[in-house]
């Protein structure tokens, strides 16, 4: 059964729900609802991005998910940051974040500096690795095509474990995000080609993270519909990426997803 992680952006840009969560009382209500509609973790982020992104500072990225944490600790432990900065990875791993989820694949020189002796203290920490064709915020220009996709994917994969390995943490604590949407770039077949082959990644990389959630390939599939109408294109995507046994999914809308796997245990129960 897959694990479900529940999106909370306290941002002003993210694509999907920009500036909805940005003061404490409506982040605490909408991490309430994620948690009530069966999010096994709570995912927060103080910085977009997406393509529009705009980069605030590091001391108002730390300012945003400070102003929730004590509060979101009481509610559930299972809290996870995103973030790509070393110095906010730091602080939230000091006021108890325990994944934290970096899309450049900690591939900033100062990580290991900041990062190394938190992670080598606390063990239980557990980091996810995206692969981006950026090292970052989304871009729609990208180098990647549906016949190189898998061989950079896994090529990135191999050198960040290597790398993360060499800090002292155990493989296990490493979970792997291929990217999607513009993470992989503007073409649609790039994202549904690393759906295709998911297989193929689960094989070498089982603690695999994927998140499809409203991302803008969906859009493009379906005549580029916006991203609040991508719902039901996120879940079939979700549904697929649960019967391969993906572990680990990111989501805006846990409540789709959890209605059905109700269904689909109910119909898998009559077939026995």
């Amino acid at each position: 059964m897959s694990t479900y992680f529940g999106i909370l952006n306290m941002t002003e840009d993210s694509f999907s729900d920009g500036n909805q969560f940005l003061e404490p009382k409506y982040a605490l209500r909408k991490i309430e609802e994620l948690l009530k509609d069966g999010a096994d973790w709570i995912e927060i982020s103080g910085q977009s991005s997406n393509v529009s992104a705009t980069l605030v500072p590091i001391e108002e990225e730390i300012r945003r998910i400070r102003s929730i944490l004590p509060e979101l600790r009481k509610l559930t432990p299972q809290i996870c940051l995103d973030s790509f900065r070393p110095e906010v990875q730091s602080v939230g791993i000091q006021e108890g974040v325990l994944v934290v989820n970096d899309i450049s694949g900690f591939s900033d020189p100062k990580s290991k500096m900041i990062l190394q002796p938190l992670l080598l203290q606390n063990r239980e920490i557990k980091l996810i690795v995206m692969h981006s064709h950026t090292l970052g915020i989304a871009r729609k220009e990208s180098i990647l095509t549906t016949d190189n996709i898998l061989q950079h994917i896994t090529a990135f994969f191999k050198e960040r474990q290597s790398y993360l390995s060499s800090w002292g943490l155990e493989t296990d604590r490493l979970y792997f995000d291929p990217g999607m949407g513009m993470f992989l770039g503007e073409d649609a077949n790039l994202s549904f080609t690393a759906l295709a082959k998911i297989d193929v990644l689960l094989e070498e990389y089982p603690n695999l993270m994927v998140s499809v959630s409203r991302k803008s390939f969906l859009g493009s599939a379906l005549g580029g519909i916006p991203a609040l109408e991508r719902e039901i294109a996120t879940l079939v995507c979700e549904q697929y990426l649960v019967e391969k046994g993906v572990p680990w999914i990111r989501t805006h809308n846990i409540k789709k997803i959890k209605q059905a796997e109700i269904i689909l245990k109910r119909i898998k129960s009559m077939s026995t």
